[in-house]
């Protein structure tokens, strides 16, 4: 019963409709900078995580292998 009503709610028909809608409290715009800020840290984490381990491939004194090798 709640489902049949509840996409009332979600469903919109243009940019306007969703400019006044607070998602747990907080306005749409506020919404795009936490995913801009969450998807920075993201691929930070990923460059570090390549880099950390190219750096401690490079230290190990072996030759770094291709996959294919």
């Amino acid at each position: 019963m709640i489902f049949k009503f509840s996409h009332l709610y979600f469903i919109f028909t243009t940019n306007n409709d969703v400019q006044d809608l607070l998602i747990f409290g907080h306005n749409i715009e506020t919404w795009l900078i936490y995913v801009l800020i969450f998807f920075g840290l993201t691929s930070l984490a990923f460059v570090s995580v390549w880099f950390i381990g190219f750096l401690s491939e490079s230290q190990s004194g072996k030759s770094i292998k291709q996959p294919w090798e």
